[in-house]
């Protein structure tokens, strides 16, 4: 949930600090964050300072001149913690509840709230394609929060009476095959794996006799599916392809896409398939320490790597011992100027044509304070 809560402290920051100018902070963080449904800012005596709902959203009047000092999410917040709350069906469907302390020179100064859209998880569920099986998501206590049948999704059953389920709860990392008979009657192997960023479980089942031939490829799924985490799923699923849908819009000018992306914490660079820089937000800049980008550049392999630029070449041709995870999503490390690791998420966005024609987005993530150097 990494992405996701620096973003909630972020924009939280923000709304602390321009408690007057409610609209201008809505419209940026609700149009780069659209699975958020609300930002709360409480004092440290748990007083609401700041409320912010997203369009069409349904407020939480039952926090409006309530102190929320005996809420648990307050507590662990206002104790330094991170709160992630069980997921819940409010009147604007199922969701979860987060919560971080908003820090000033080492000092607890107040406590920053949101309510996200669990449909996301659901949606990224049940697209996940498993051959006569499916996937579906435990959270800390054995309840069902996720499943492609939206109905079992929302019974919110425990299942803790399943021996892979029970395991998980327990605190197992992961289990690699389970038998048990479904909801439905199947017999089904399955494996499971537990999401180390919340504490949920992923279970992958399939059908006995076609899980028997393909045993590894169940468990790779679960793996896959946990790596990834609730934090940059969002990321990549909802947010991002909702930027994506402003950035490619034909209507809009280099200067209103490049005023769509400034305002986000994390660094964006939109660019083509023949590697030409179209856009790049001030904090990608400042990621890969850049004081001017050249119009029309093209980063590649084979040329000259210009003064001041190391680093944006390094992140589109990084060295492999510099690498880690797999595929579009890699970490970068470097040293100088200053100690600090990347990670690096690459995202297409359109065009099968010609290179020129090709879009790609590659969002960049300080985890510097996460890794050790």
């Amino acid at each position: 949930m990494d992405l996701t809560f620096q973003d909630l402290f972020h924009f939280g920051s923000h709304a602390l600090e321009s408690v007057n100018d409610y609209e201008k902070l809505s419209k940026i963080f609700f149009g780069s964050r659209h699975d958020f449904l609300n930002l709360l800012v409480f004092d440290t005596n748990g007083k609401l300072l700041t409320s912010l709902a997203a369009r069409g959203v349904r407020a939480q009047p039952q926090l409006s001149g309530v102190s929320a000092q005996n809420n648990l999410f307050f507590q662990e917040a206002l104790g330094g913690k991170r709160y992630i709350s069980p997921v819940f069906f409010g009147p604007n469907g199922p969701s979860i509840q987060i919560a971080t302390p908003i820090t000033k020179n080492g000092k607890i100064i107040a406590v920053v709230s949101g309510e996200i859209d669990f449909t996301l998880l659901w949606g990224v569920a049940s697209k996940t394609s498993v051959e006569e099986g499916k996937i579906y998501l435990v959270d800390n206590r054995g309840a069902r929060i996720s499943d492609p049948n939206i109905e079992l999704a929302r019974s919110g059953e425990n299942l803790r009476y399943r021996e892979i389920v029970n395991l998980l709860v327990q605190g197992r990392e992961r289990i690699d095959f389970n038998k048990y008979t479904n909801e439905v009657g199947e017999k089904v192997l399955a494996s499971g794996v537990k999401m180390p960023s919340t504490g949920w479980g992923v279970v992958v089942e399939q059908n006995e006799n076609t899980a028997l031939k393909q045993r590894n490829q169940t468990l790779i799924i679960a793996l896959i599916f946990a790596g990834a985490n609730f934090a940059l799923l969002a990321l990549l699923i909802f947010s991002t392809f909702r930027l994506m849908r402003a950035l490619i819009n034909v209507g809009r000018e280099r200067e209103e896409r490049e005023r769509t992306i400034a305002f986000l914490p994390d660094g964006v660079i939109e660019y083509t398939g023949e590697n030409q820089i179209l856009a790049m937000n001030p904090a990608a800049k400042r990621h890969l320490d850049i004081a001017g980008l050249p119009i029309n550049i093209y980063v590649s392999e084979s040329a000259a790597i210009p003064a001041g630029l190391e680093r944006l070449w390094t992140i589109f041709f990084p060295r492999q011992e510099r690498e880690g995870g797999q595929g579009n999503i890699y970490e970068i490390s470097f040293q100088k100027p200053e100690p600090r690791v990347l990670q690096i998420i690459t995202v297409y966005i359109k065009g099968t044509g010609h290179l020129e024609e090709q879009r790609y987005l590659k969002i960049i993530h300080d985890v510097t304070h996460e890794r050790p150097l």
